[in-house]
């Protein structure tokens, strides 16, 4: 590391040349990162909505899905609409389902099938499946003027609805695109509107983040500067910091264009936890900087010993922060996978800016550093070490008689699933409209079963959906079999499958949509609109009954089911596994790098013991105050609260272990708190600072209750390292003797101290 040193300071100026190349082709980089906004996306392979969605794309030709409620517009305005969205592409063949195609089926003109030749052909086909004419005009009809299916998509004389099944992904550019220009549409003609469905919530989640990016890093940056202007003692050095880590933030967000993409949770978050977690070690390599400025006049040479014992410090400490974030790859929900690759990634990029980059804006600045220089603004911290070694007995009591209610407490708080963005508390009519068909469970059958003696058997379809729509909790059941005469559906679903009779009614202009959207590869697909909040009981209960009445006629092997109610129960029970994984995973890696650092076994266990205390009181503070949490936001919380929090306890702790080797543990516990304190409250600061700043502006719920987690978390962690940490370190040290090994570290600081006085005595000569 002193040759290192010797480079970077010789070199500064190509250093910085060169990180300047790369923070414009990071910048670059940044447009064309792919993100993604499909939360859903990152469920297990292995779980039921992950198995629908996957089946439906193979069968059915569908990725995604739209809801569009337009109100105000008049039957040839909504015909305009189908034409722009067929033109723009994006939906599948027949996905465009809607009341023009029933009025369609109303219009059909018959006297066409009059053709003697025509007729023939129809009429032979028709046998061979059973039926005549009157039954496709029996069909025709029943479809056509099904009250419940013309109100679904035409409830008042100027509103209407349709649904888009597309064959690209919700969160895919064309899907985004499609949604942009329909509303381009829709608001130059003057039209009412509202969208639903997955492919509008990605969306929302999308632009709510990427929109306010930008905003709330800026309001972080503020914080940030403010912090630091108080906490360091020359108004050049804040200036420096942001930009060291300024250009590491770039360059974490560029160099994510070489994973397949990044979450836009990720993206939103990474680059104010990379700034906050980070910080401390631009500030470490500054106050070494100072102190060996006071022993020598060549501020190159002070820098050049500056960086290799910054480095020791920063790389302990960067080590802790990636071991909490390597726990994220224990969840199933690959979400963590994703989050903790970039932040790993981004606080490996800060150390490597702090000893690069640093150092040559700090030596190119240090004249204006030194005109700028003001007193430090920060409280003394003798009263508050004074009261946590003396009250010792009193902390520690307290904290036990809170343990076993913090620990039952954080275990019944009430999570979030599928609440991305803030709900609109004033809903218009067409939005409410537009909310209940969106909220849907899709469930896909076999299209034809079988009875004991083989023999196909359509009467379980005619079941299924009497006993669906006699369920209080269900608005509206759409499907192939809803749409049929229960006497003729079996041979309509063979004849609409016969290519043959399929080219006749295309070329007849017999649009059968209404029914080939819902029917495929021999299964038939169901979309079932419930009257209950997929996060709710009553969701959770009509799914379970609704899987029940499927397990009963179809068999538990022979059905798949997708929307928001059936992604809520796989969240539920992948999220208790997470948590108790990653927490588990994050406090074993911390731990074997503590014992590594602190070199015992008691010190590290007291030390991991505190912070996991403070994420349990974390926790709990949402359950006192019923706040529900975003599931993503208890899964990760433990891991970094953990990771980003443990370097105030590792800096106290190793103070501690110095000064316990010449004075008593209650000595050395006062001491090693007052010369910790303004490190540890400019930490807690800059993190909650920055984090609870984002989490007031942000509309995007899940980076709102992250960060505002992680800020609280920083507030308590630093409070019970202060606090707690000193009292369970007295008390666990007792009235040791000093140790041989201590006293002669001691012995050769003094030494070090001296001999460094004597050489700055003389260069001074």
């Amino acid at each position: 590391m002193k040759r290192f040193a010797k480079f970077v300071v010789k070199y500064r100026l190509i250093l910085l040349g060169v990180m300047l190349l790369i923070t414009i082709a990071s910048l670059f980089a940044m447009s064309y990162v792919n993100v993604n906004s499909d939360i859903l996306s990152y469920l297990p392979e292995d779980v039921d909505m992950t198995i629908g969605m996957n089946f439906m794309k193979e069968n059915f030709d569908m990725q995604g899905d739209a809801i569009i409620g337009v109100q105000g517009a008049t039957y040839e305005d909504m015909q305009e609409l189908v034409a722009l969205i067929e033109e723009k592409g994006g939906t599948k063949e027949g996905g465009i389902i809607w009341y023009g195609l029933l009025k369609d089926m109303q219009d059909i003109d018959w006297s066409q099938l009059e053709n003697p030749v025509i007729a023939n052909i129809v009429n032979n086909l028709l046998s061979k499946y059973n039926l005549k004419i009157e039954d496709l005009k029996e069909m025709t009809e029943q479809l056509s003027t099904n009250p419940e299916i013309v109100s679904m998509f035409h409830p008042d004389d100027d509103t209407y609805l349709m649904m888009l099944q597309l064959n690209v992904p919700s969160s895919s550019n064309e899907a985004m695109n499609l949604l942009s220009d329909i509303e381009d549409h829709l608001e130059n003609k003057g039209f009412e509107y509202a969208m639903g469905g997955s492919t509008q919530i990605t969306r929302e989640i999308f632009d709510s983040t990427i929109g306010e990016i930008g905003k709330y890093a800026v309001v972080a940056v503020l914080v940030m500067f403010i912090i630091l202007l108080l906490t360091t003692n020359s108004l050049i050095d804040p200036i420096v910091f942001m930009l060291t880590l300024g250009v590491s933030i770039v360059i974490n967000m560029g160099t994510n264009l070489v994973l397949p993409s990044v979450s836009v949770v990720t993206y939103a978050a990474s680059s104010i936890l990379q700034l906050a977690l980070s910080m401390d070690y631009a500030i470490f390599l500054m106050h070494s900087f100072a102190e060996e400025q006071k022993k020598t006049l060549d501020d190159k040479l002070a820098m050049e010993r500056a960086i290799p014992k910054t480095f020791s410090t920063i790389s302990a400490s960067a080590l802790t922060t990636v071991g909490g974030f390597l726990a994220l790859f224990a969840m199933r929900f690959k979400i963590g996978e994703d989050l903790g690759i970039v932040l790993a990634k981004g606080v490996f990029l800060s150390l490597l800016t702090v000893i690069l980059l640093q150092p040559c804006f700090m030596l190119l600045t240090k004249k204006l550093a030194r005109k700028t220089q003001h007193r430090i603004i920060v409280p003394k911290f003798k009263t508050v070490a004074s009261k946590a070694v003396t009250n010792r007995k009193t902390i520690v009591a307290i904290a036990l008689a809170l343990l076993i209610p913090v620990v039952i407490m954080q275990n019944m708080v009430d999570l979030s699933y599928i609440k991305f963005v803030e709900e609109n508390p004033n809903p218009t009519a067409i939005e409410q409209k537009v909310d209940a068909l969106s909220n849907s469970l899709v469930v896909i059958v076999p299209a034809k079963t079988e009875n004991l003696n083989g023999e196909s058997n359509v009467a379980d379809q005619y079941d299924f959906i009497e006993k669906i729509k006699a369920r209080d909790d269900v608005n509206a059941v759409l499907g192939l079999f809803s749409m049929l005469p229960e006497d003729s559906a079996e041979g309509i679903v063979d004849l609409v499958n016969d290519e043959q009779m399929g080219n006749l009614m295309a070329s007849s202009g017999m649009d059968m949509s209404m029914i080939t959207g819902f029917l495929n590869n021999g299964y038939t697909m169901y979309s079932i609109m419930l009257d209950a909040d997929p996060e709710s009981d009553e969701g959770t209960l009509a799914l379970k009954e609704i899987r029940a009445l499927l397990d009963e006629i179809f068999g538990a092997e022979n059905y798949y089911i997708t929307g928001m109610t059936q992604a809520v129960s796989d969240l539920q029970d992948i999220t208790p596994t997470d948590f108790m994984v990653v927490s588990i995973v994050s406090v074993a890696i911390i731990f074997i790098i503590l014992l590594f650092t602190l070199k015992s076994f008691k010190m590290s266990t007291i030390v991991v013991l505190v912070i996991e205390f403070g994420i349990f009181v974390n926790l709990s503070i949402s359950y006192i105050f019923g706040q529900s949490i975003n599931f993503m936001a208890y899964i990760i919380l433990s891991s970094i609260q953990l990771g980003a929090t443990v370097d105030y306890a590792i800096l106290y702790t190793v103070k501690y272990q110095n000064y316990l080797g010449f004075k008593s543990a209650r000595e050395a516990a006062y001491t090693a708190l007052t010369e910790s304190g303004v490190s540890i409250l400019t930490s807690v600061a800059i993190l909650a600072g920055c984090c609870l700043s984002v989490s007031l502006i942000t509309t995007n719920i899940i980076v709102s209750e992250i960060t505002l987690m992680i800020a609280r978390g920083a507030i308590i962690s630093g409070i019970l390292v202060m606090l707690l940490l000193p009292a369970l370190l007295i008390i666990s040290t007792g009235n040791q003797k000093l140790e041989k090994r201590n006293i002669r570290k001691l012995q050769n600081k003094l030494f070090k101290r001296d001999y460094n006085k004597k050489i700055k005595e003389e260069e001074i000569k």
